[in-house]
């Protein structure tokens, strides 16, 4: 079957899917996108959003979809209740985008006009990018009662010895935290994503230096 990935590097949802890849350690094609790229995306599926998977050439969009279909032998759990882990992750959001957003377009997956397009989307929805690293210290104590919630449900994975794709969930949408200046993750939550890295065979900026 031959795969390619059209992706965001930035986007936690393209992240699942890449960290599922290489749990299930299946070869495929990355296609980083910029974000001004509205051609791609748009012929492909008429729409511009990402991550799209192409299977044989026929693209198929929507995070999870894509992961189930990957999933054959259910080695994810991937048909499993997801609710708490959505849960989660729609109680992070806000603070892990406002948190990481300014940072992200500090990377060299941003060419200056991505960058410019990108800011431009954004602070529409959030305000001024500016703002939002005043902000930083009340958006990091929102975060931290979350966190520490989520710590009393590692055993040592989400509520389950064993990797399944709560966890890919979870640590695709923390793991931008990682480009944010002084943040620092508790111990067991650091420990956590780092466990899920390596069972993912997870490199972040990988596509950016190859």
């Amino acid at each position: 079957m031959g795969l390619v990935l059209y992706h965001y590097v930035h986007c936690p949802y393209c992240v699942r899917v890449r960290m599922s890849l290489g749990f299930l350690n299946l070869p495929y094609d990355s296609r980083p996108l910029a974000y001004d790229d509205l051609k791609t995306p748009t012929d492909l599926i008429g729409v511009k959003i990402l991550p799209i998977m192409s299977f044989d050439a026929v693209p198929m969009r929507e995070s999870l979809d894509i992961i189930r279909r990957l999933d054959v032998k259910n080695k994810l759990q991937s048909n499993a209740d997801l609710s708490k882990a959505e849960a989660f992750i729609k109680d992070v959001n806000n603070a892990v985008h406002s948190l990481a957003m300014p940072y992200w377009i500090q990377t060299a997956e941003f060419t200056p006009s991505a960058r410019a397009y990108f800011q431009k989307q954004k602070e529409e929805k959030r305000g001024p990018f500016k703002d939002l690293v005043k902000k930083a210290p009340a958006f990091k104590e929102e975060l931290l009662p979350l966190l520490m919630n989520l710590e009393k449900n590692l055993e040592p994975f989400f509520e389950s010895a064993n990797l399944t794709l709560k966890d890919i969930m979870i640590a695709a949408h923390l793991w931008g935290l990682y480009v944010v200046p002084e943040f620092q993750f508790p111990d067991k939550i650091h420990a956590y994503l780092q466990s899920v890295k390596e069972l993912c065979q997870f490199n972040y900026h990988q596509d950016l230096w190859s």
